[in-house]
């Protein structure tokens, strides 16, 4: 067990680098939309007792389309832009296209990111 207050790595056995990987590979899609409403039924553990993984919630490396749309967003948030009709126009005049390649729309840009998710967290 590490001493309190360091952090313990958590590789894969596989790993034999001990390269810590970019993404979680122990990631389960997140299936019971119920919590557990009884008493003592979650876990707790103290920090030295938690093996601690740097992307806990990425199941994979984001390809270099979802990267470039992850650095275009944030340019367009450090505009102070947030309403819907704003980001997909800003979208649109930065020259990032969809996917498919197309232009953005608000209802594709929700289908985009709803999709984003759905790889990410499991779908609803």
């Amino acid at each position: 067990m590490a001493e309190r207050g360091t952090m313990r790595v958590h590789l894969p056995a596989a790993n034999t680098a001990e390269v810590i990987p970019d993404f979680n590979p122990y990631l389960e899609p997140y299936r019971n939309p119920r919590r557990d409403q009884g008493a003592g039924s979650g876990h707790i553990y103290g920090p030295a007792q938690r093996d601690l993984i740097q992307w806990q919630t990425r199941p994979a490396l984001p390809t270099a389309y979802e990267q470039a749309l992850a650095d275009t967003l944030e340019q367009i948030f450090a505009q102070r832009l947030y309403e819907l009709p704003e980001i997909v126009a800003a979208l649109n005049r930065e020259g990032l296209r969809t996917p498919d390649g197309a232009t953005w729309t608000e209802a594709n840009f929700q289908d985009t990111l709803r999709q984003l998710g759905s790889l990410a967290f499991g779908s609803p």
